[in-house]
């Protein structure tokens, strides 16, 4: 599977739905993740869930329909989170046990996703973040390559219009846009 087969599979998709669905389960191939997901947000409400995601294994937690309204201190919380509010930039973690505490916190990031290596790449609709993308490999480190990180730009680009659809069609919080 290629990224241009990813983008046309994703283009031609029935829904913002279907195509959400298909892009996870292509983005795990491509990358060779064990779980790849999507949490949405309303930047209003601050609330959000995660609305897809694929396991390659079931020993994986299947994280969909899992939702948080983001706490006031979320940023101090989550490391992930307050980079992901500065900057549309994806952050590759090699592995959470060795990464910087200004990058992660390992304890959070054990207790609520099991994962030990992840890529947390945002989505925006212009200057507000609204997603989400992360995949992430559960058993060992994981050296992420200059060919997985020009995956993970060209899936921010492609899912951005899909997901901003989504957002519009759904009832995460009120439409966005």
């Amino acid at each position: 599977m290629s990224i241009q087969s990813f983008r046309q599979l994703v283009d031609t998709s029935d829904s913002p739905d279907a195509a959400l669905s298909e892009a996870m389960e292509l983005l795990c191939q491509l990358l060779k993740c064990d779980r790849c997901f999507l949490y949405l947000r309303d930047p209003d409400t601050r609330q959000g869930r995660v609305t897809h995601c694929y396991v390659t294994d079931s020993r994986w937690v299947d994280l969909r329909g899992a939702a948080w309204i983001e706490a006031d201190d979320i940023e101090t919380k989550d490391p992930l989170m307050a980079i992901a509010f500065r900057t549309a930039e994806p952050v590759f973690v090699e592995d959470i046990e060795t990464a910087s505490a200004d990058v992660i916190n390992r304890e959070y990031e054990q207790q609520e996703f099991g994962h030990r290596a992840l890529i947390h790449a945002p989505i925006y609709s212009g200057d507000q973040l609204i997603g989400i993308l992360e995949p992430c490999v559960f058993v060992q480190p994981r050296v992420w390559t200059a060919a997985d990180r020009e995956t993970v730009a060209i899936a921010q680009e492609t899912l951005t219009p899909i997901v901003i659809s989504y957002l519009n069609s759904t009832a995460i919080a009120t439409p966005i846009l």
